[in-house]
């Protein structure tokens, strides 16, 4: 798991050695079952994650009910989005969607190493920019494309989560009526 860590930290920016080394320890391997609710709306987030094997999803709630805001993939870091830094009361739900392999660390560790290792600084301003840039990407892509062209995107860039996610939440990711969605998905 830290190897896949590793990698992507490299894709961001590379980390040093003294810092790979200063991290390590202070990640856990936790394994989490498909159904668990990782952050919950209104409490304060105390962890992050790096969803090594498995997949989650972001769940609003509002007027209209219960409604998928995103769907973290391996290789993704979990977190309250954008609530965890401020440390704020997260606003939406995390679930895991599949049984999941995670590395966790702490706020506070997270808050240790931030001041021992001033690049730490920037590894996490690139990993919030990338994870904004894709958000955006998303609104974009539902302000403007049809809801078949959503769907093919979508299906194109995440086959596998049609696998086992339930339809009607990627459906509500998309903007998708579920009526449009098994029409597409026929």
């Amino acid at each position: 798991m830290f190897k896949s860590l590793r990698e992507k930290l490299n894709d961001l920016q590379p980390p040093s050695k003294l810092f790979l080394d200063a991290v390590y320890p202070m990640l856990e391997e936790v394994y989490v079952p498909k159904g668990k609710i990782l952050i919950k709306s209104g409490q304060r987030p105390k962890k992050i994650w790096f969803l090594y094997q498995g997949f989650a999803r972001e769940v609003g709630h509002d007027e209209g009910g219960e409604r998928t805001t995103w769907f973290f993939s391996p290789g993704d870091f979990l977190y309250a989005y954008p609530s965890f830094f401020s440390q704020l009361p997260a606003f939406r739900d995390i679930e895991i969607i599949r049984d999941s392999a995670l590395l966790e660390i702490s706020f506070q560790n997270l808050i240790l190493l931030r001041h021992q290792f001033e690049e730490l600084v920037g590894l996490i301003d690139i990993a919030r920019d990338f994870c904004d840039m894709e958000r955006a990407r998303l609104v974009s892509m539902r302000e403007t494309l049809s809801a078949k062209e959503r769907y093919d995107r979508y299906f194109s860039d995440h086959k596998q989560l049609f696998n086992f996610a339930r339809h009607k939440d990627i459906a509500s990711l998309l903007g998708i009526k579920s009526d449009g969605f098994r029409r597409y998905n026929a």
